[in-house]
């Protein structure tokens, strides 16, 4: 792969791969530096790609996977302030950042799916081709969602 072609793909898929790593991470730095690894991993990648959706598929995944690592690696994960975190990713949008608040409370298996099914706007196979699971299991891993953050957001409405 040339430096080009490196770039271009980069340039693509930087922003998602960020809120994948987020949705997991939960701060800025560790989201920054997981797709720091995750490209490097990219750039030494020595396998050509069948086609752009392997490609995503791959970088889905591998975010996903470095995500956890760093967790499994970090214990400082457990005093974030959900608050300041849902500021950081979306600072210009009041209705996102409310949204955002909520979606960071569920399982990052939970966010992930829902953030690729809403936000990136891709379908049910998809994501189960990205996540390596089934269909049957992304739609219910998404009614699971919906559920528990329509709960969220139930009790944030009562109080």
């Amino acid at each position: 792969m040339s430096n080009l072609e490196f770039d271009g793909i980069v340039r693509r898929y930087i922003g998602m791969l960020y809120r994948i790593a987020f949705n997991y991470l939960k701060n800025k730095e560790d989201s920054e530096d997981c797709l720091q690894n995750v490209f490097i991993r990219l750039y030494n990648y020595k396998n050509d790609f069948v086609s752009e959706e392997h490609l995503k598929a791959w970088l889905i995944r591998v975010t996903i996977n470095e995500s956890k690592r760093i967790l499994s690696n970090n214990i400082k994960h457990a005093t974030v302030d959900i608050e300041k975190v849902a500021n950081e990713l979306y600072v210009d949008e009041i209705e996102k950042r409310d949204f955002s608040i909520e979606l960071m409370k569920l399982n990052p298996t939970y966010s992930t799916v829902l953030y690729l099914y809403y936000y990136e706007g891709y379908k049910v196979k998809e994501i189960a081709k990205y996540l390596s699971k089934t269909s049957v299991a992304i739609n219910l891993i998404l009614s699971r969602a919906r559920k528990q953050l329509k709960d969220f957001l139930q009790e944030d409405y009562n109080e």
